[in-house]
């Protein structure tokens, strides 16, 4: 059968009929239409470079949906054909109510480039152990690219799938390895930067940094850039002021209170996101102070909860979704056999400065 079809198979009465028993397949597909199985083939794989009519296509569709058609994804894999499924896999998973909305952000990115050029999504995530599964999944060829959220640095998963050559995308770092790799950040040092100055400038003297674990990018990338504001002024760094709180409310409340015991307490909180900036408000309220009148307050992400707190907190914007909407449309077009102009791409962050930090 050629690659082309005559639109006068279409038939111009609409075909009815029951649904057939058994498996649904593309000559089922075919025979109901009227067209050979290789350009049912055509349109159901999306096959560059097929002439197939509108017409033709639009019915192939419809009597696809029709009859419920799904296609048989070994068959698709032995006969050499594409998934079209991207991986999604989060390797580090906090259980907190409040901890999912970078995630789900980034997903939601993923999900509008993913589906708008037609790539299915699988999510391995909320558990360490689905690193196997999505590993069987990648080198058995289900997926045709992985992106993974919020690796560890020198994470040698990274390395290995690399050199390995499959198409790889990592969010929330700015390290790449091969050729088939890129990566998509905020600007977590400028983000540290533009919440230390502003509590500078609003008069503090002595500020503390809770940060993240310093095996992850983005809270060496935050203790880099307080670091630097509080050089830039003149200001010293206190070592007893700059805690690690991992990204934890009840950490993060429990060495706030040490911090507030102090002889000298800080004036200013700078905290590793905005949950580890709820539980600094809760410390700060629990020894009966005031924010931001004794304490000053900022987190880090821009999640919409912070607008909920009393008083609101102020925190650092990164733009979760589209980092995701991002690494998708690179990782598929190295998918596709291009090369993306850049490997390495890192977006701009917004100071929101509310209640918290002294400024109404």
């Amino acid at each position: 059968m050629d690659m082309a079809e005559n639109s006068s198979l279409v038939p111009t009465k609409k075909r009815k009929g029951r649904r057939p028993s058994g498996r649904v397949t593309m000559q089922t597909i075919a025979e109901r239409v009227g067209v050979s199985q290789a350009t049912v083939s055509y349109v159901l794989n999306n096959k560059a470079g097929a002439r197939v009519s509108a017409p033709i296509r639009a019915e192939i569709l419809r009597i696809a949906r029709e009859l419920n058609y799904y296609p048989n994804e070994a068959a698709r894999r032995l006969a050499g054909m594409r998934s079209r499924t991207l991986g999604i896999l989060q390797l580090y998973v906090r259980h907190s109510v409040l901890a999912g909305w970078w995630s789900s952000e980034v997903m939601r990115g993923i999900a509008d480039t993913g589906f708008t050029q037609g790539y299915h999504l699988m999510i391995y995530a909320m558990s360490e152990d689905v690193r196997e599964m999505c590993l069987n999944a990648v080198y058995s060829g289900r997926l045709e690219g992985l992106i993974i959220l919020a690796p560890y640095k020198d994470e040698p998963l990274l390395k290995e799938l690399s050199d390995s050559g499959i198409p790889l995308a990592a969010v929330g770092a700015q390290q790449v390895f091969g050729e088939k790799m890129v990566a998509v950040d905020a600007d977590n040092e400028m983000g540290g930067y533009l919440a230390t100055r502003h509590l500078i400038e609003q008069g503090h003297r002595r500020i503390a940094h809770l940060h993240g674990t310093l095996n992850i990018p983005n809270a060496c990338d935050r203790l880099r850039g307080f670091q630097r504001a509080m050089q830039e002024a003149g200001l010293p760094i206190m070592p007893e002021l700059v805690r690690e709180s991992g990204f934890l409310e009840q950490r993060s409340y429990e060495i706030a209170q040490e911090l507030l015991q102090l002889s000298e307490p800080p004036t200013a909180i700078f905290a590793a996101n905005d949950v580890s900036a709820v539980g600094v408000l809760r410390a700060v309220k629990d020894v009966g102070l005031h924010v931001p009148d004794d304490v000053a307050i900022i987190g880090y992400d821009g999640t919409p909860f912070t607008q909920l707190t009393e008083p609101p907190l102020s925190t650092v914007e990164q733009p979760a979704s589209e980092m995701g909407r991002i690494a998708a449309r690179l990782l598929i077009e190295i998918i596709e056999g291009h090369t993306p102009a850049e490997r390495v791409i890192k977006l701009p962050v917004r100071l929101a400065i509310r209640g918290s930090s002294g400024v109404v």
